[in-house]
Parts: structure tokens; C-alpha cells; sequence
């Protein structure tokens, strides 16, 4: 019993000087450890088999104060209970079995939680409990790559009568949201939860420590609107965020980005993602490849394009061939280049269906599509040059945009030029009189037209756009302030307004996609603040998911 007395001795000590490091690095739960803690664990087996034992050793090698009274002391209840299951976890775990070994770690979590619940002495855990939660996640990050072994697991019942099938992962990130809310909720007697030093005090010290763990494991298991109420309470209770070590600033930054992202929150997104961009340390190169996914990601949404000197950066090694196509494709205006590049052609679809990036990219940046492909049809139909002295006002026949639009769709289903024998040398080498070929002379495959989904095609499917729906885009561009100006239903055109005070029909006509929005933003106000992203000390509460509105709608939409 030599090891164990020495054990629990060090701890009292610990305790009595509230030395919470100290406490924090003795009491290790995952491999690596010191040989002494396989030492320890043989002991237990040997001689405390039975826990009410155990239980008497410990309360006579960590008493409680003379007076009894818990609060008033240094050694609380909870502690001894935490203390008694952590020995516990030490005789009984086999960490070959990952899934028994989760379960009883998952007890020493909520054991601890509990013990960290004292308002007089729980800080003292506090590191403990970090440390603690980081391993229980990583365990289930672990066991949620393993399905062979989580499918066994019972489902777990819920309320309302029905069954709520809960995985590992989510479960996990509760348990650890347990300790989030602790820390967050917590009364402090400056306010705000600062302390005179200007940082937070008490176990507010946690609340991003706890909060980033449990997003880890809510995105893990795509439960992300459990993050909700997360951000709801941060927005009302946390100090602001810069008071917090850089690593939780970029981490909290990171996954609040993507949660916008995922509510269409695009100009929010992209300012959270851009400063965790910014804060994240040049030499954590897999964290910032990770951002600028998704920073890449919604600033093209909003019109912006990653240049190549950004992308000749180390951390943007290999992503710049999956979104060059793209932005490619939406500055020409060219549907079928665009749908090749997110579909299954590309090579890349399912790279980006994983990173929850391709439905808001195929159908948020389609609209931009249609802009840069009305600006090009524009380009190639107006009489040039634009006469400032003329009281007319520039246009585009919509019918000619029926007509590129078609083409698109025809090239999408499959549809070719068809092959002259008369125009086919011998030699191999094309005729010169093919250069006279109508570009929109099409005829359908042998086989027939290829079948298309949603996402194959333009918005139509196989169905060949008409010119009612392409007017009804061309509003909605209009709508949105992507184009300047107003449709002739009647003349069956769109007249461009402020040529002559904008510089030219191109400028008035085709604002840049960026500036719409950014003024767009920046006149609501709104826009510019994010939700759950606390900057000072006053703060309001948030309402919910918020969805960005107004700036980039799918094709069609109205409103």
C-alpha cells in the first residue's frame, strides 16, 4: 500500500496548497503515464478490491477539516467521491477495450464535473477537468472512426414518446457541455467575470476550454444546432473573447465561422474565419489549411476570389487546384466549366461534400454564374462603342441570353457539333470551312440527351430554359443589386441605369459582386456584428440561429 499512501498524501498537499497544476499533472487517465501508475494500478487490484476499503483509505489520507464542514475547508465531498473513482478507473481499466474504457472514463468526467460544481473549492479541479475532458474526447473521436465497435453500443431513449438515437460522440459533447455551462454561469463577485488584472477569474478561465471541445464533437457527429444554445449562452454570460489565450480565441473562431456558414450566415462567417485566419500562428500549417477552407469557401459566395500569391502559401498546398476551376468558371460565366467543376468530372466532389462545402457552393455561387454569363452575353451583343451623348439607355436582349443559356444546357446534356464528312480531311486535319460553323448548330447525342439531376444541370434539370425563366433570373439579379438597372417585359430587354454617371454601361450595369454586398452589409449595421462573438463587455443576448439575408439567394428567389 506504500505506492497508493504516497499518492493520496501528494494529493492532500496539493489540495492544501490549492495547487491546482500540480494536482492537475498527477492525476493522468491516458497512455503515456509513468511506470509508477501501472504500479499503482496493480496495487489497487491486489488490495482494494472492495471500494468501501478504498473509500476509508482515502478519507483517512485526505480528511475533511476537524470542524466538518465542507465548504469551510479544503477537502470536499465531491473531491473524495472523484478521488475514489478515479482510483477506481485505474484498477479496473483495460485500455485495449476503447469502448468499456469510455464508459468508465465517462463516469470519472461527470465525477469530476461534479467535484468542480463546489462554489468554495472547485477551481482547484479545474485544470483536471479540462485535462480530463480532452481525453474522454479524443477517446470518442477515436471510437467514432471505429464503427465495428459503436454499432454495439444501446440506443439511448429520449423524451416526447419517441426515440432520440444518440451516437457516442454526442453524448460525449453534453457531458462536457455540463462543465461549459458551470464555468459560464458561474457568480463573480467583479463584473463580468473579470477579475482586477483585466482577465477572466474563477472558472470562467474554462469556459472556452470546455466550449471548443464540445463543438469538436458536435461538428464531429453533424449535430451542429446542439451548438446553438452553446453560442446563445456565450453571447449573455462569457467576458470577451480576446481575453483569452490566442489557441481558444482561433479555435472558438473557427467553428462559430463554420456554424454561420452552415445557417447561410456568409458575411458573418467570413469575418470570424478571416480573424482566426489571422490570430492562427504561421507555423500551425494543418489549423490554418483548415480555416482557409472555409474561409475560401464563403468569401467566394460573397464575390471574393483567392488570388495566387495568398495561395502560394504553404498551408494552401493543394487547395488552390480544387477552387481555381470555380472561380474560373464564375468569372466567365460559364455554367458548364462550373458544374464540371463540382461535379463528380472534377475529381473533387466528394472532397468538398465532406467539408460540407459543395450544396452552398453549387447553389449559392450560381447566381454569380448568371451575372458574369449576362455581363459576357452583353459584352459580345452591344453595339460598341457606349455613346455618352446618346439619351438611350444601354441594353441586353434577354432573348440572347435564352440562347447562351440553351447552349449551356444542350453542352451539359451531351449535345455536339455535328461531324461533316466533306469537312474531315483524309490527312486527319479539319477542314477550313468548319471555322464557319454556327457555335449554337447542336444536335443531340446518338444515345440521347444526358439524363440530369438538380445538380447536373442548370436549375432546370433536362428541362431547356424558356425565356419567362431566365427574365425571372435576370430580376433576380436585379433584385439583389447584382445588376444595375430594370427589365422591359414588354421589349423583352434589360436597360442598364447611370451609364453616363458611372463610367460606362459595364460599371453601371454589372456592380462588383463584393462591393454590393460589403455596402450592403455596412448600411444594415447588423451584418458587421456577429452573434456569440463577444468583443466587449457589454453584450446582448442572441435570438437564435442567425441567417444572413439578402445578399446571396439562390437562383429564382424572390423577396
Amino acid at each position: 500500500m506504500a505506492i497508493l499512501d504516497g499518492f493520496l498524501t501528494s494529493i492532500s498537499g496539493f489540495l492544501r496548497a490549492k495547487d491546482a497544476l500540480q494536482l492537475k499533472s498527477w492525476l493522468a487517465v491516458e497512455p503515456p503515464v509513468d511506470e509508477q501508475y501501472y504500479k499503482l494500478a496493480q496495487e489497487l487490484k491486489v488490495s482494494f478490491r472492495d471500494g468501501d476499503h478504498l473509500e476509508r483509505r482515502i478519507t483517512k489520507l485526505i480528511p475533511e477539516n476537524d470542524d466538518g464542514k465542507a465548504d469551510e475547508g479544503d477537502v470536499w465531498p465531491g473531491f473524495l467521491v472523484f478521488m475514489k473513482d478515479y482510483l477506481e478507473f485505474w484498477r479496473d481499466v483495460n485500455f485495449e477495450d476503447l469502448l468499456q474504457t469510455h464508459l468508465q472514463l465517462t463516469g470519472l468526467v461527470n465525477a469530476c464535473i461534479t467535484a468542480l460544481s463546489n462554489s468554495s473549492h472547485g477551481i482547484v479541479v479545474l485544470p483536471t477537468a479540462i485535462q480530463l475532458s480532452q481525453a474522454l474526447s479524443t477517446l470518442a473521436m477515436t471510437l467514432d472512426n471505429r464503427p465495428d465497435l459503436t454499432r454495439r453500443l444501446r440506443k439511448v431513449t429520449d423524451i416526447d414518446q419517441g426515440e432520440t438515437r444518440k451516437t457516442l460522440v454526442e453524448s460525449t459533447a453534453e457531458s462536457i457541455q455540463r462543465a461549459f455551462t458551470m464555468c459560464l454561469t458561474e457568480r463573480s463577485s467583479n463584473r463580468n467575470g473579470i477579475g482586477r488584472d483585466g482577465k477572466p477569474e474563477g472558472k470562467k478561465i474554462g469556459i472556452y476550454s470546455f466550449a471548443n471541445l464540445a463543438l469538436k464533437l458536435f461538428f464531429k457527429c453533424r449535430k451542429t444546432q446542439s451548438a446553438n444554445q452553446l453560442f446563445t449562452n456565450i453571447s449573455q454570460h462569457s467576458p470577451p473573447l480576446a481575453l483569452y489565450p490566442a489557441s481558444q480565441r482561433v479555435t472558438y473562431l473557427f467553428y462559430l465561422g463554420r456554424f454561420l456558414f452552415i445557417n447561410d450566415s456568409f458575411y458573418r462567417a467570413q469575418l470570424c474565419l478571416q480573424s482566426a485566419y489571422d490570430q492562427c500562428h504561421a507555423q500551425c500549417i494543418n489549423q490554418r489549411r483548415n480555416i482557409l477552407i472555409y474561409l475560401i469557401s464563403a468569401n467566394m459566395i460573397l464575390g471574393r476570389f483567392p488570388s495566387r500569391p495568398f495561395m502560394s502559401r504553404p498551408e494552401a498546398a493543394g487547395i488552390l487546384e480544387k477552387f481555381a476551376p470555380i472561380s474560373k468558371a464564375i468569372r466567365k460565366g460559364d455554367i458548364v466549366a462550373f458544374k464540371r467543376a463540382l461535379g463528380p468530372e472534377s475529381g473533387n466532389e466528394q472532397w468538398f461534400f465532406q467539408k460540407g462545402v459543395l450544396l452552398p457552393l453549387l447553389y449559392r455561387c450560381e447566381i454569380l454564374v448568371w451575372r458574369s454569363l449576362a455581363r459576357r452575353v452583353f459584352l459580345l451583343t452591344y453595339t460598341w462603342p457606349f455613346d455618352l451623348n446618346s439619351r438611350k439607355a444601354p441594353t441586353l436582349e434577354i432573348t440572347d441570353l435564352v440562347v447562351a443559356a440553351q447552349y449551356c444546357q444542350k453542352v451539359l446534356e451531351g449535345w455536339q457539333k455535328p461531324v461533316d464528312s466533306m469537312a474531315v480531311m483524309q490527312s486527319g486535319r479539319t477542314h477550313p470551312n468548319t471555322l464557319f460553323m454556327k457555335s449554337h448548330d447542336l444536335v443531340p447525342p446518338p444515345q440521347g440527351p444526358k439524363k440530369l439531376g438538380a445538380q447536373g444541370g442548370t436549375v432546370y434539370g433536362n428541362k431547356m430554359p424558356d425565356l419567362l425563366e431566365i427574365e425571372a433570373i435576370v430580376a433576380s439579379l436585379v433584385q439583389q443589386g447584382l445588376l444595375g438597372g430594370f427589365i422591359s417585359h414588354n421589349q423583352g430587354k434589360f436597360a442598364i441605369l447611370g451609364a453616363k454617371i458611372r463610367g460606362g454601361p459595364l460599371n453601371a450595369g454589372f456592380p462588383g459582386v463584393w462591393e454590393v454586398v460589403k455596402t450592403r452589409a455596412e448600411r444594415e449595421g447588423k451584418n458587421t456584428e456577429v452573434p456569440a462573438w463577444v468583443r466587449s463587455e457589454r453584450k446582448a443576448p442572441m435570438g437564435g440561429v442567425v441567417n444572413l439575408s439578402g445578399i446571396a439567394r439562390p437562383v429564382g428567389s424572390g423577396g
